[in-house]
């Protein structure tokens, strides 16, 4: 088999869109936390559309990170979408995903891989469950449980935080999540919802998480977001091939 090809025990998929101020020490944050786990590991970088050199500082770690891999897109595609390409590439038995602002604590890295080699599927970080620790801002504390309690009444599903971007799942969840149709901010409630219908199980497990972005910055428009996922919400419930893209 191709050195290339080859498995590895950890895949962790970054998504990243204009992240040139923040790239390089997330990258090394994780490759330090996760090689403290494991000899046997990737990290790929999903460079999603950036215009700000975010490839260049990319590029330049493949030199001082050989498990490092990127992958860069031209256009901006959405982070679902980004995340769905690096499913094609993980060679990880299990996949972990996280943003690259590291708002979830990479000391919750090892009970959330522990979690899904004991339990398979799917384990999902949350900021609304006993044992999470959460510093956020009212509004979209707010917008958040709200949204978790209408997809838990709309679906009579047990999750309590959907949308937290931090999520490990074993490679036989990636292949059944092929069908996901979300490119944006969607996407992790979708496959929560797909794994399940998928018979997979979904462990929620409590977080220490923060909102590490200055004050304008964040990725999330709130209200706009706000709507389009509640559409999407709405959209998938009815007709769950009719969710769009972002």
């Amino acid at each position: 088999m191709n050195p290339a090809e080859q498995k590895k025990q950890i895949s962790i998929v970054l998504p990243a869109h204009n992240e040139a101020l923040q790239i390089e020490k997330c990258v090394r944050e994780v490759n330090r936390a996760v090689s403290s786990l494991s000899d046997s590991y990737e990290i790929i970088v999903e460079e999603d559309g950036s215009t700000d050199g975010t490839d260049s500082i990319l590029a330049e770690l493949l030199c001082s990170i050989p498990n490092l891999s990127f992958h860069h897109s031209p256009v901006r595609l959405g982070k679902g979408k980004a995340i769905k390409n690096a499913l094609n590439f993980a060679r990880g038995e299990i996949i972990v995903f996280m943003d690259v602002d590291l708002a979830t604590n990479l000391h919750c890295l090892p009970q959330i891989l522990k979690e899904v080699e004991a339990h398979g599927g799917m384990v999902v970080g949350s900021r609304h469950v006993t044992g999470s620790k959460v510093q956020r801002g009212t509004s979209r504390t707010l917008f958040s449980l709200t949204y978790n309690l209408l997809v838990r009444m709309l679906f009579l599903d047990d999750i309590h935080d959907h949308q937290c971007g931090f999520k490990a799942m074993h490679h036989e969840v990636a292949k059944a999540l092929k069908d996901v149709k979300s490119n944006g901010f969607f996407f992790d409630t979708e496959i929560i919802l797909r794994c399940k219908k998928s018979g997979f199980s979904v462990l929620e497990v409590g977080v220490e998480w923060s909102e590490n972005r200055m004050r304008g910055t964040s990725k999330v428009r709130l209200f706009h977001d706000a709507a389009k996922i509640g559409l999407d919400l709405f959209k998938y419930k009815f007709n769950p091939e009719s969710v769009s893209p972002p």
